[in-house]
């Protein structure tokens, strides 16, 4: 059996605003780069960045790259356009 392929980077995704949020938290959020919601920020998978990103967990959305893969694919497949329905009477 083969061993899963390790996680190289992950997609965060700040999912909260930064009103009423705490300075501690705020400066973790600017140091990962964030500047607005609901921005994607593609980091690498480090102890450092796992840190910062538990810090702040009930404010962002984390995928791996594969997970990311999925949802995207999902939510094309999802808009994509419907054949047309066709009645005969």
């Amino acid at each position: 059996m083969s061993s899963p392929t390790p996680v190289r980077s992950l997609f965060v995704t700040l999912k909260r605003s930064f009103a009423g949020t705490r300075d501690s938290q705020l400066r973790i959020l600017r140091s990962l780069g964030f500047s607005y919601r609901q921005q994607t920020l593609e980091k690498p998978n480090t102890p450092q960045i796992r840190g910062a990103v538990d810090k702040v967990r009930h404010m962002v959305l984390v995928e791996t790259d594969a997970q990311r893969a999925a949802r995207l694919a999902a939510e094309a497949a999802a808009a994509a356009p419907r054949p047309p329905v066709r009645v005969r009477h």
